[in-house]
This record gives C-alpha cells, sequence and structure tokens, in this order.
C-alpha cells in the first residue's frame, strides 16, 4: 500500500526537432496558439482539419481540451482517432486539463496512453495535461521535450509515480460525526465489504445503499442457499413441480435475481448490527434525473449527506483496437456520468468524507481496460479537485489490484497468480479502506492497494 504522488520528470536527451507537425483543430483557439509558438521557435506546424487523420513526426491531439465535449465524447473521441493513427511512425502527444472549475473537463488520459503503449509496443503516444490557463508557449517547449508524459505546470513536466514508503494502517480516532453516507455500489461485493467495515467503525448513523437492482424476495417453497447452480437446480424442480416448463435463461435470470437480492439483504443487516440504519434505494446513477431527484428526496427527509463512497462500476474488457463507443459508455456511465451526477445533487459543503473506488489500471494502464483505465485516471483527477477545493473534506481514491472477490473471478484469479501478482483479501481490503478514509492524512488523497500488475 502506498502513496501516489506528482513528481519532478527529469529531462532526458532531447529529441531532434521535428521536421512536420500536425495539429488537430478540436480546440481551434489552442491549435492556433500551438502553431504560433511553434513559429516563434522556427518550426513549421499545420492545423488538420476537423475529420482529417493527421500526419507528421509530431502529432498533437487537441479534443481533450474541449470543454464542450462531455467527458465520454473527449476521452472516446481520442480512443477512436488513437485506433486509426496506431500504424503512424511518429510522437503522438494527445493533451487534456488537470486543472479547470469543469470536474467533466478534466483529463484520464495517461490511463488511456499507459494501456495503449502496453498493447502496442511500437507506437509512440503520450499525454500532457496542463491547467486552462497554462500558456502555449510552455506546451510547446514540453511538446518538444518528448516522449514524455504527465502533469506540466510552472514550465516543469511532473508525472504520478509510487512512493518508495509502504503506508501502514493509521490508528483510530474520534469520529465526530456519524451523519449520512451515499454509498454506489456498496450493497453487494467487495465494496459491501468495504461497507460493513466502514459501519463497523462509526457505529451510528444512516447508511443509503445505491443500486439499480430490485431486491426480489425469495420465493417461499425455494430452499435459500448461496451457490447459483444449486439455485438453478431447485428453480427448475420448483417450477416442473407447478407443472411448468421453464427455459434455462429464464431459470439462470431468476436465479442471479434472487441471489443478488439475498446479497443486498444480508448486507443491509450486517450494517444494521453494527448500529447503522441502512436503507437500499434503489437509482441508476448514470440517470441525472433520477438521481436528482431521489437526493432531493432523501435530503429532505434525512438531512444532507456528509459522507459519500462512489463504488459503482462495470468492465467490458477489450483491446483497444476493437473498442467501441458502447464498450466506452458502458464503463463511463456508472464511474465518471455516475459520480458527475451525484456531485451535482449534493451539497458539498456538508461532506466530510468521499471514498471513490479507483483502480491500479489508471495508474499503469492494463491491456484490455483502456476505457476503464481513462475512467479510474478521471476519478483520481476528480479527489484531487475535490480536495484543494475543499478543506473540510477527507477525500481517498483507492486505486485497487486485484481482489480476491468481486470482479475477479478463478480464472482470472489464477491468471493474476500465474504472473505473480497476490490478490487484496476482502478484510484486509475492507480495513484499508476503512481507516485510511476516516483517519487516514488529508494529504494522501491516491493511495495504490497492491502491487504492479502491468505485463
Amino acid at each position: 500500500m502506498r502513496r501516489l504522488v506528482e513528481a519532478k520528470v527529469e529531462p532526458g536527451k532531447r529529441n531532434p526537432l521535428p521536421e512536420k507537425i500536425a495539429i488537430t483543430a478540436a480546440n481551434a483557439a489552442l491549435a492556433e496558439a500551438l502553431c504560433e509558438a511553434f513559429a516563434a521557435l522556427g518550426i513549421d506546424a499545420q492545423i488538420v482539419d476537423d475529420g482529417g487523420i493527421p500526419s507528421g513526426d509530431l502529432i498533437v491531439l487537441t479534443e481533450g481540451t474541449v470543454i464542450a465535449y462531455s467527458a465520454l465524447e473527449r476521452h472516446w473521441g481520442l480512443l477512436n482517432l488513437c485506433q486509426s493513427l496506431r500504424e503512424e511512425d511518429a510522437s503522438i502527444v494527445m493533451l487534456g486539463y488537470h486543472d479547470t472549475r469543469e470536474l467533466s473537463a478534466l483529463s484520464g488520459l495517461r490511463g488511456l496512453s499507459r494501456t495503449l503503449r502496453q498493447e502496442w509496443p511500437q507506437t509512440q503516444i503520450n499525454t500532457i495535461e496542463f491547467s486552462a490557463s497554462c500558456c502555449a508557449d510552455e506546451i510547446a517547449q514540453a511538446l518538444l521535450e518528448g516522449p514524455s508524459e504527465g502533469c506540466l505546470s510552472n514550465g516543469q513536466l511532473s508525472d504520478m509515480i509510487v512512493t518508495d514508503d509502504a503506508l501502514t494502517l493509521p490508528g483510530p480516532s474520534q469520529v465526530h460525526d456519524a451523519g449520512n453516507w451515499l454509498i454506489t455500489g456498496g450493497a453487494r461485493g467487495v465494496t459491501a465489504t468495504c461497507t460493513i467495515e466502514l459501519a463497523r467503525h462509526i457505529g451510528a448513523g444512516k447508511f443509503f445503499l445505491a443500486g439499480r437492482s430490485d431486491v426480489v424476495e425469495w420465493p417461499a417453497n425455494v430452499p435459500e442457499c448461496d451457490s447459483l447452480p444449486a439455485l438453478r437446480g431447485l428453480l427448475i424442480t420448483a417450477a416442473k413441480d407447478r407443472g411448468e416448463h421453464p427455459r434455462p435463461a429464464e431459470i439462470d435470470k431468476q436465479a442471479r435475481a434472487l441471489l443478488a437480492g439475498r446479497e443486498v439483504r444480508n448486507t443491509l443487516s450486517a450494517l444494521s448490527q453494527h448500529g447503522v440504519e441502512a436503507h437500499y434505494v434503489k437509482l441508476d446513477v448514470s440517470d441525472r434525473a433520477d438521481v436528482q431527484a431521489k437526493l432531493t428526496e432523501l435530503t429532505k427527509q434525512h438531512g444532507a449527506f456528509t459522507g459519500l463512497v462512489h463504488g459503482a462500476g462495470v468492465l467490458a474488457d477489450k483491446l483497444a483496437i476493437k473498442k467501441t463507443e458502447a464498450d466506452v459508455a458502458s464503463v463511463f456511465a456508472p464511474k465518471v456520468d455516475g459520480l458527475l451526477n451525484i456531485l451535482t445533487g449534493l451539497d458539498l459543503t456538508a461532506l466530510t468524507h468521499c471514498g471513490l473506488f479507483s483502480s491500479a489500471a489508471a495508474v499503469f494502464g492494463n491491456p484490455g481496460q483502456s476505457d476503464y483505465a481513462m475512467a479510474n485516471a478521471w476519478l483520481n483527477a476528480v479527489a484531487q479537485h475535490l480536495w484543494a477545493a475543499k478543506s473540510q473534506l477527507q477525500v481517498k481514491s483507492f486505486c485497487w489490484g486485484p481482489w480476491a472477490g468481486g470482479m475477479v473471478d478463478d480464472t482470472l484469479a489464477a491468471h493474476f497468480v500465474a504472473r505473480g501478482i497476490p490478490l487484496i483479501g476482502l478484510q484486509e481490503g475492507a480495513e484499508i479502506f476503512a481507516h485510511h478514509l476516516l483517519y487516514g492524512d488529508r494529504d494522501s488523497v491516491n493511495l495504490l492497494i497492491g502491487d504492479r500488475w502491468q505485463s
């Protein structure tokens, strides 16, 4: 378990100046300013019209700086453009914002470039992120230093590194206000385990677990069990006893819904045993209207939320060259759109604790997870923004390695073990989460849990 920080990138051997620079016109003002900055250095740069495929020794992509685009439009647009540039023999640099008042405009592009460099080792692709107030001259100089990646500030590049100091669990201290907690994805899986541990430490307050599923009641004539295959068999027997002939797909869907509902009820029961008033709220966090309506109703009834845990997320693993906009949208919907909708609907002045479930994929990239790496890198950027903007807020973004549970099934677990990567134990991870969110050093915002998991 280590802290992630932005550290200075030491300049290496300077590359020869590019003979041909192509800049995409998505952000016309920035493209023109960069052309002027390059011209002042005696270098010719050309702006490529929207829709054109840039070609040159250095290709600069400005799509990530178009604030009018949604987070999905910016990140998918760049992944899609990179798909068409895969065979280019050029240095490709994506530009994005690490500091802007618009949360949706923050960049998760370092997660993308780190993944693409693993999937396409012959392609030279990097990301430079900067403040919206950064001048074009600084950006141009950084581009000419390449290949460089990181965050540009005051003419200096820094990059997120893993510190050498291993973090230990901070000792418990007084939690002054139990308050109201909103927890997405917290009714099931690893987030539920973390939520129960959080409740054990707090021992009071109200927890509202948000999820999309209905909590289906268990049939009276079917014995309860935890095994999906066993439950399928029990449901088939019960259906045949009623003279029915159900299709396997219908039985599987029913069984999964029953097990999901059982897990939700078990989580609520465990929270209650720790002194927490626990509620399940059916909520699609990617639906802004639904989020606004539910949060308004809950706040009116129970008061402002003081704690937020955002654990919602899905995977759509596929190599980047095969990714579609629908793939990226499915990953961004709960994690990116969901957090934006929630933060818009909450009174942030009342919020004292915010825990975000990120991933080591955001730090190192991971083959097959270009969209997931982007979404979680964006989550890390949001955590830094909230930390800087809200002095009363304890915010942590947990960049998890692989868990022994949750999205990691037996096949994937064996894959990690074969690569020498230990899995995070459920209770161990839950304790890390609760201790650091409640008692951790406020200045340690992005935390890496587990070892490196790239090839």
